[in-house]
């Protein structure tokens, strides 16, 4: 259980970037048809990437970080799914106007004051992800809100932004992207950082996530939605968790963050307390190499026969420092290790070796007192060890020794990668605003007052609204929830107007029955067959065949197929009668329980009879007349 009221305590802040994919038939700036494959690629592009100036004349930290990976990037390409344009070779096409009209809509549904001249942006993405080396966006709203539990949550910006590539393997200096997923719509929801706890951050998503899905205007299922979760404490930074798949994810991730962020205050102080600060550590390299091999460790013994680098890099007063916890089963040594894995490439675990965690990597005490020997170390100071081919160790030590820099100051701004257990790693430098800059191929769009009016009369409700609606006709929170994201919310909500039946009654029937993709012709079916079961002329268990039965063919002949289902005539012979003569039939029988008995006997009834019989019924005849 997580305790909200330290999270308080902390000055936990969080802010979401909700990533979801519009449902279109072509992608954003092409003519190409938007979708998924999983077949066989028809070729491969090779490609590197370098950062440009932005307009101020400055290169943005993340272009510069990805730029030192010296990553190969291949991209594979599927005929029909991919243009070039994709590839950069041609400028884009006009905007799709299909998922124009779908980003007003949503923005309208998060109550954002609208865009009347629309203008593309391009955004710097140096990962490879994308082969223009930037990402075409566009804001078209602002100033939105959505309510939560009394209050409103600001959505800052709503954008309309092509997607990137889908990453096949990132291993060393190579990096493979599928370009089926490039450039097909997406809409970006930027809230404020105004959830206050790790449970906020995962309610307040989930309900932008909702009132997107319940639009009917997104892409559903696994890819078609992620989230960047922004989250700082009093005194931290921001730091931006990447990519997160799951909403249930978020609470977790977002506590240890901020854990995280806590412990790294601790760290700095516990720096200053011995005068140390970004100006008293020198980091001083030695080189191992020609030493390693007296060492007798079996990492270094390897790394010596791909006739690898193996250096050092004193960290001046940082004894015991490297080994303090950050998350759980994690030190401040594993956000160094971080760093090589990314930058330097050098992405075999373990990638470094650190004096303060003896036994790390197959070292031992008496190997780290040779080595503090050779590198003329005090006791205060610490040593990480790094091996790799030499331009890659040349690099994992500068990196090595910014983080450590960084250590003294406290929280880096970081983009982070989310782990399967709650924690994060690093995945690169926190963007700035020199990434962005105007995309000079885009002309400006007109947005025309008359085109949103029309759009505004045709929109749905959003799912707050309706789920607000159910709740006071009785609907559980939860059915709620599911309910209006559900292809079957219009059904639902008819029937909850038509009939007086229990919601949650109605609910489990359209759900057990197998109701998915209800037609609208079909509708009144639907509503004629709940009435039925409401005046008692069908059971219940009648109910969920005529359901299926509407769900398949549409309820053709429905006034015939509720006829044949009437509940039985009292001519019939009478279901006490039935359990009597049942009763006498079982009366050597041995049953393991009561309700054993009474389950097989019910069984055997209605094995006679078809579901015009009321199951319940039988159920209570049987349990009145068994002794």
């Amino acid at each position: 259980m997580i305790d909200e009221n330290k999270f308080r305590e902390l000055g936990f802040k969080c802010g979401l970037e909700i990533h979801q994919q519009l449902l279109t038939k072509q992608k954003l700036y092409c003519r190409c048809p938007a979708g998924y494959r999983n077949d066989t690629p028809d070729g491969e592009i090779i490609r590197h990437m370098r950062p440009t100036l932005s307009e101020l004349g400055e290169y943005d930290g993340t272009a510069l970080m990805e730029f030192k990976t010296k990553k190969n990037v291949t991209y594979q390409l599927y005929r029909e799914n991919c243009c070039t344009y994709e590839m950069d070779d041609t400028p884009p096409f006009p905007i799709n106007y299909e998922a124009l009209e779908i980003a007003f809509k949503l923005a309208m549904l998060l109550n954002c004051s609208l865009v009347d001249e629309l203008h593309v942006s391009r955004k710097q993405y140096l990962d490879g992800s994308i082969p223009t080396g930037f990402q075409r966006t566009a804001i078209v709203g602002v100033n939105g809100w959505v309510p939560y539990k009394g209050r409103k949550i600001e959505i800052t910006h709503v954008c309309l932004e092509e997607d990137a590539c889908r990453e096949v393997s990132d291993i060393g200096h190579e990096i493979i992207f599928r370009t089926d997923r490039l450039s097909m719509p997406l809409l970006e929801v930027i809230t404020a950082p105004d959830m206050k706890t790790p449970k906020e951050a995962m309610e307040v998503d989930a309900l932008i996530g909702r009132i997107l899905k319940a639009s009917g205007l997104v892409r559903r299922g696994i890819g078609s939605v992620r989230q960047d979760v922004n989250v700082s404490i009093e005194g931290g930074k921001r730091a931006e968790i990447k990519g997160v798949p799951q909403t249930w994810r978020i609470e977790k991730l977002t506590a240890v963050e901020a854990e995280r962020q806590e412990a790294l205050l601790e760290i700095r102080e516990m720096l200053r307390v011995r005068g140390i600060t970004d100006k008293t550590m020198h980091g001083e390299k030695f080189d191992l190499t020609k030493t390693a091999a007296e060492f007798n460790i079996p990492v270094l013994n390897q790394a010596l026969k791909f006739n690898w680098s193996i250096k050092a890099i004193k960290i001046e007063g940082f004894a015991g420092i490297l080994n303090y916890r950050t998350q759980e089963g994690m030190t401040l040594a594993d956000e160094l290790s971080g760093r090589v894995r990314v930058i330097a490439c050098i992405d075999k675990l373990p990638n470094i070796a650190v004096s303060d965690t003896p036994e790390m990597a197959g070292f031992n005490i008496e190997t780290w007192n040779r080595i503090k020997k050779i590198c003329e170390c005090k006791h205060t100071d610490a040593i990480a060890i790094v091996w790799g081919p030499a331009a890659d160790v040349s690099t994992a030590l500068s990196e090595i020794k910014i983080r450590a820099l960084e250590a003294t100051l406290g929280v880096p701004l970081e983009t982070r990668q989310a782990l399967a257990n709650g924690n994060t790693t690093f995945e690169r430098v926190l963007p700035g605003p020199d990434r962005m800059y105007p995309d000079t191929d885009s002309p400006p769009v007109e947005i025309k007052a008359a085109w949103l009016e029309s759009m505004r009369k045709d929109l749905q409700p959003p799912a707050y609204e309706l789920e607000e609606k159910w709740m006071k006709a009785g609907t559980p929170v939860e059915i709620a929830a599911k309910a209006v994201v559900s292809p079957v919310r219009e059904l639902f909500d008819t029937l909850l107007k038509k009939n007086d039946l229990a919601p949650e009654f109605t609910w489990n029937v359209l759900k057990n029955a197998g109701v998915n993709t209800p037609s609208d012709k079909a509708g009144e079916n639907y509503v004629m067959a709940f009435e039925a079961y409401r005046l008692k002329q069908i059971t219940k268990d009648s109910l969920l065949e005529i359901i299926s039965q509407i769900n398949k063919n549409g309820g053709a002949g429905i006034r015939e197929l509720l006829d044949s289902h009437k509940v039985r005539s009292p001519k019939e012979k009478p279901t006490s009668q039935l359990v009597a003569e049942q009763l006498k039939e079982t009366e050597n029988l041995h049953f393991k329980s009561r309700d054993d008995k009474i389950n097989y006997i019910c069984g055997r009834i209605k094995e006679g009879r078809d579901s015009r019989t009321d199951g319940k019924s039988i159920r209570e005849a049987i349990e009145k007349l068994l002794p």
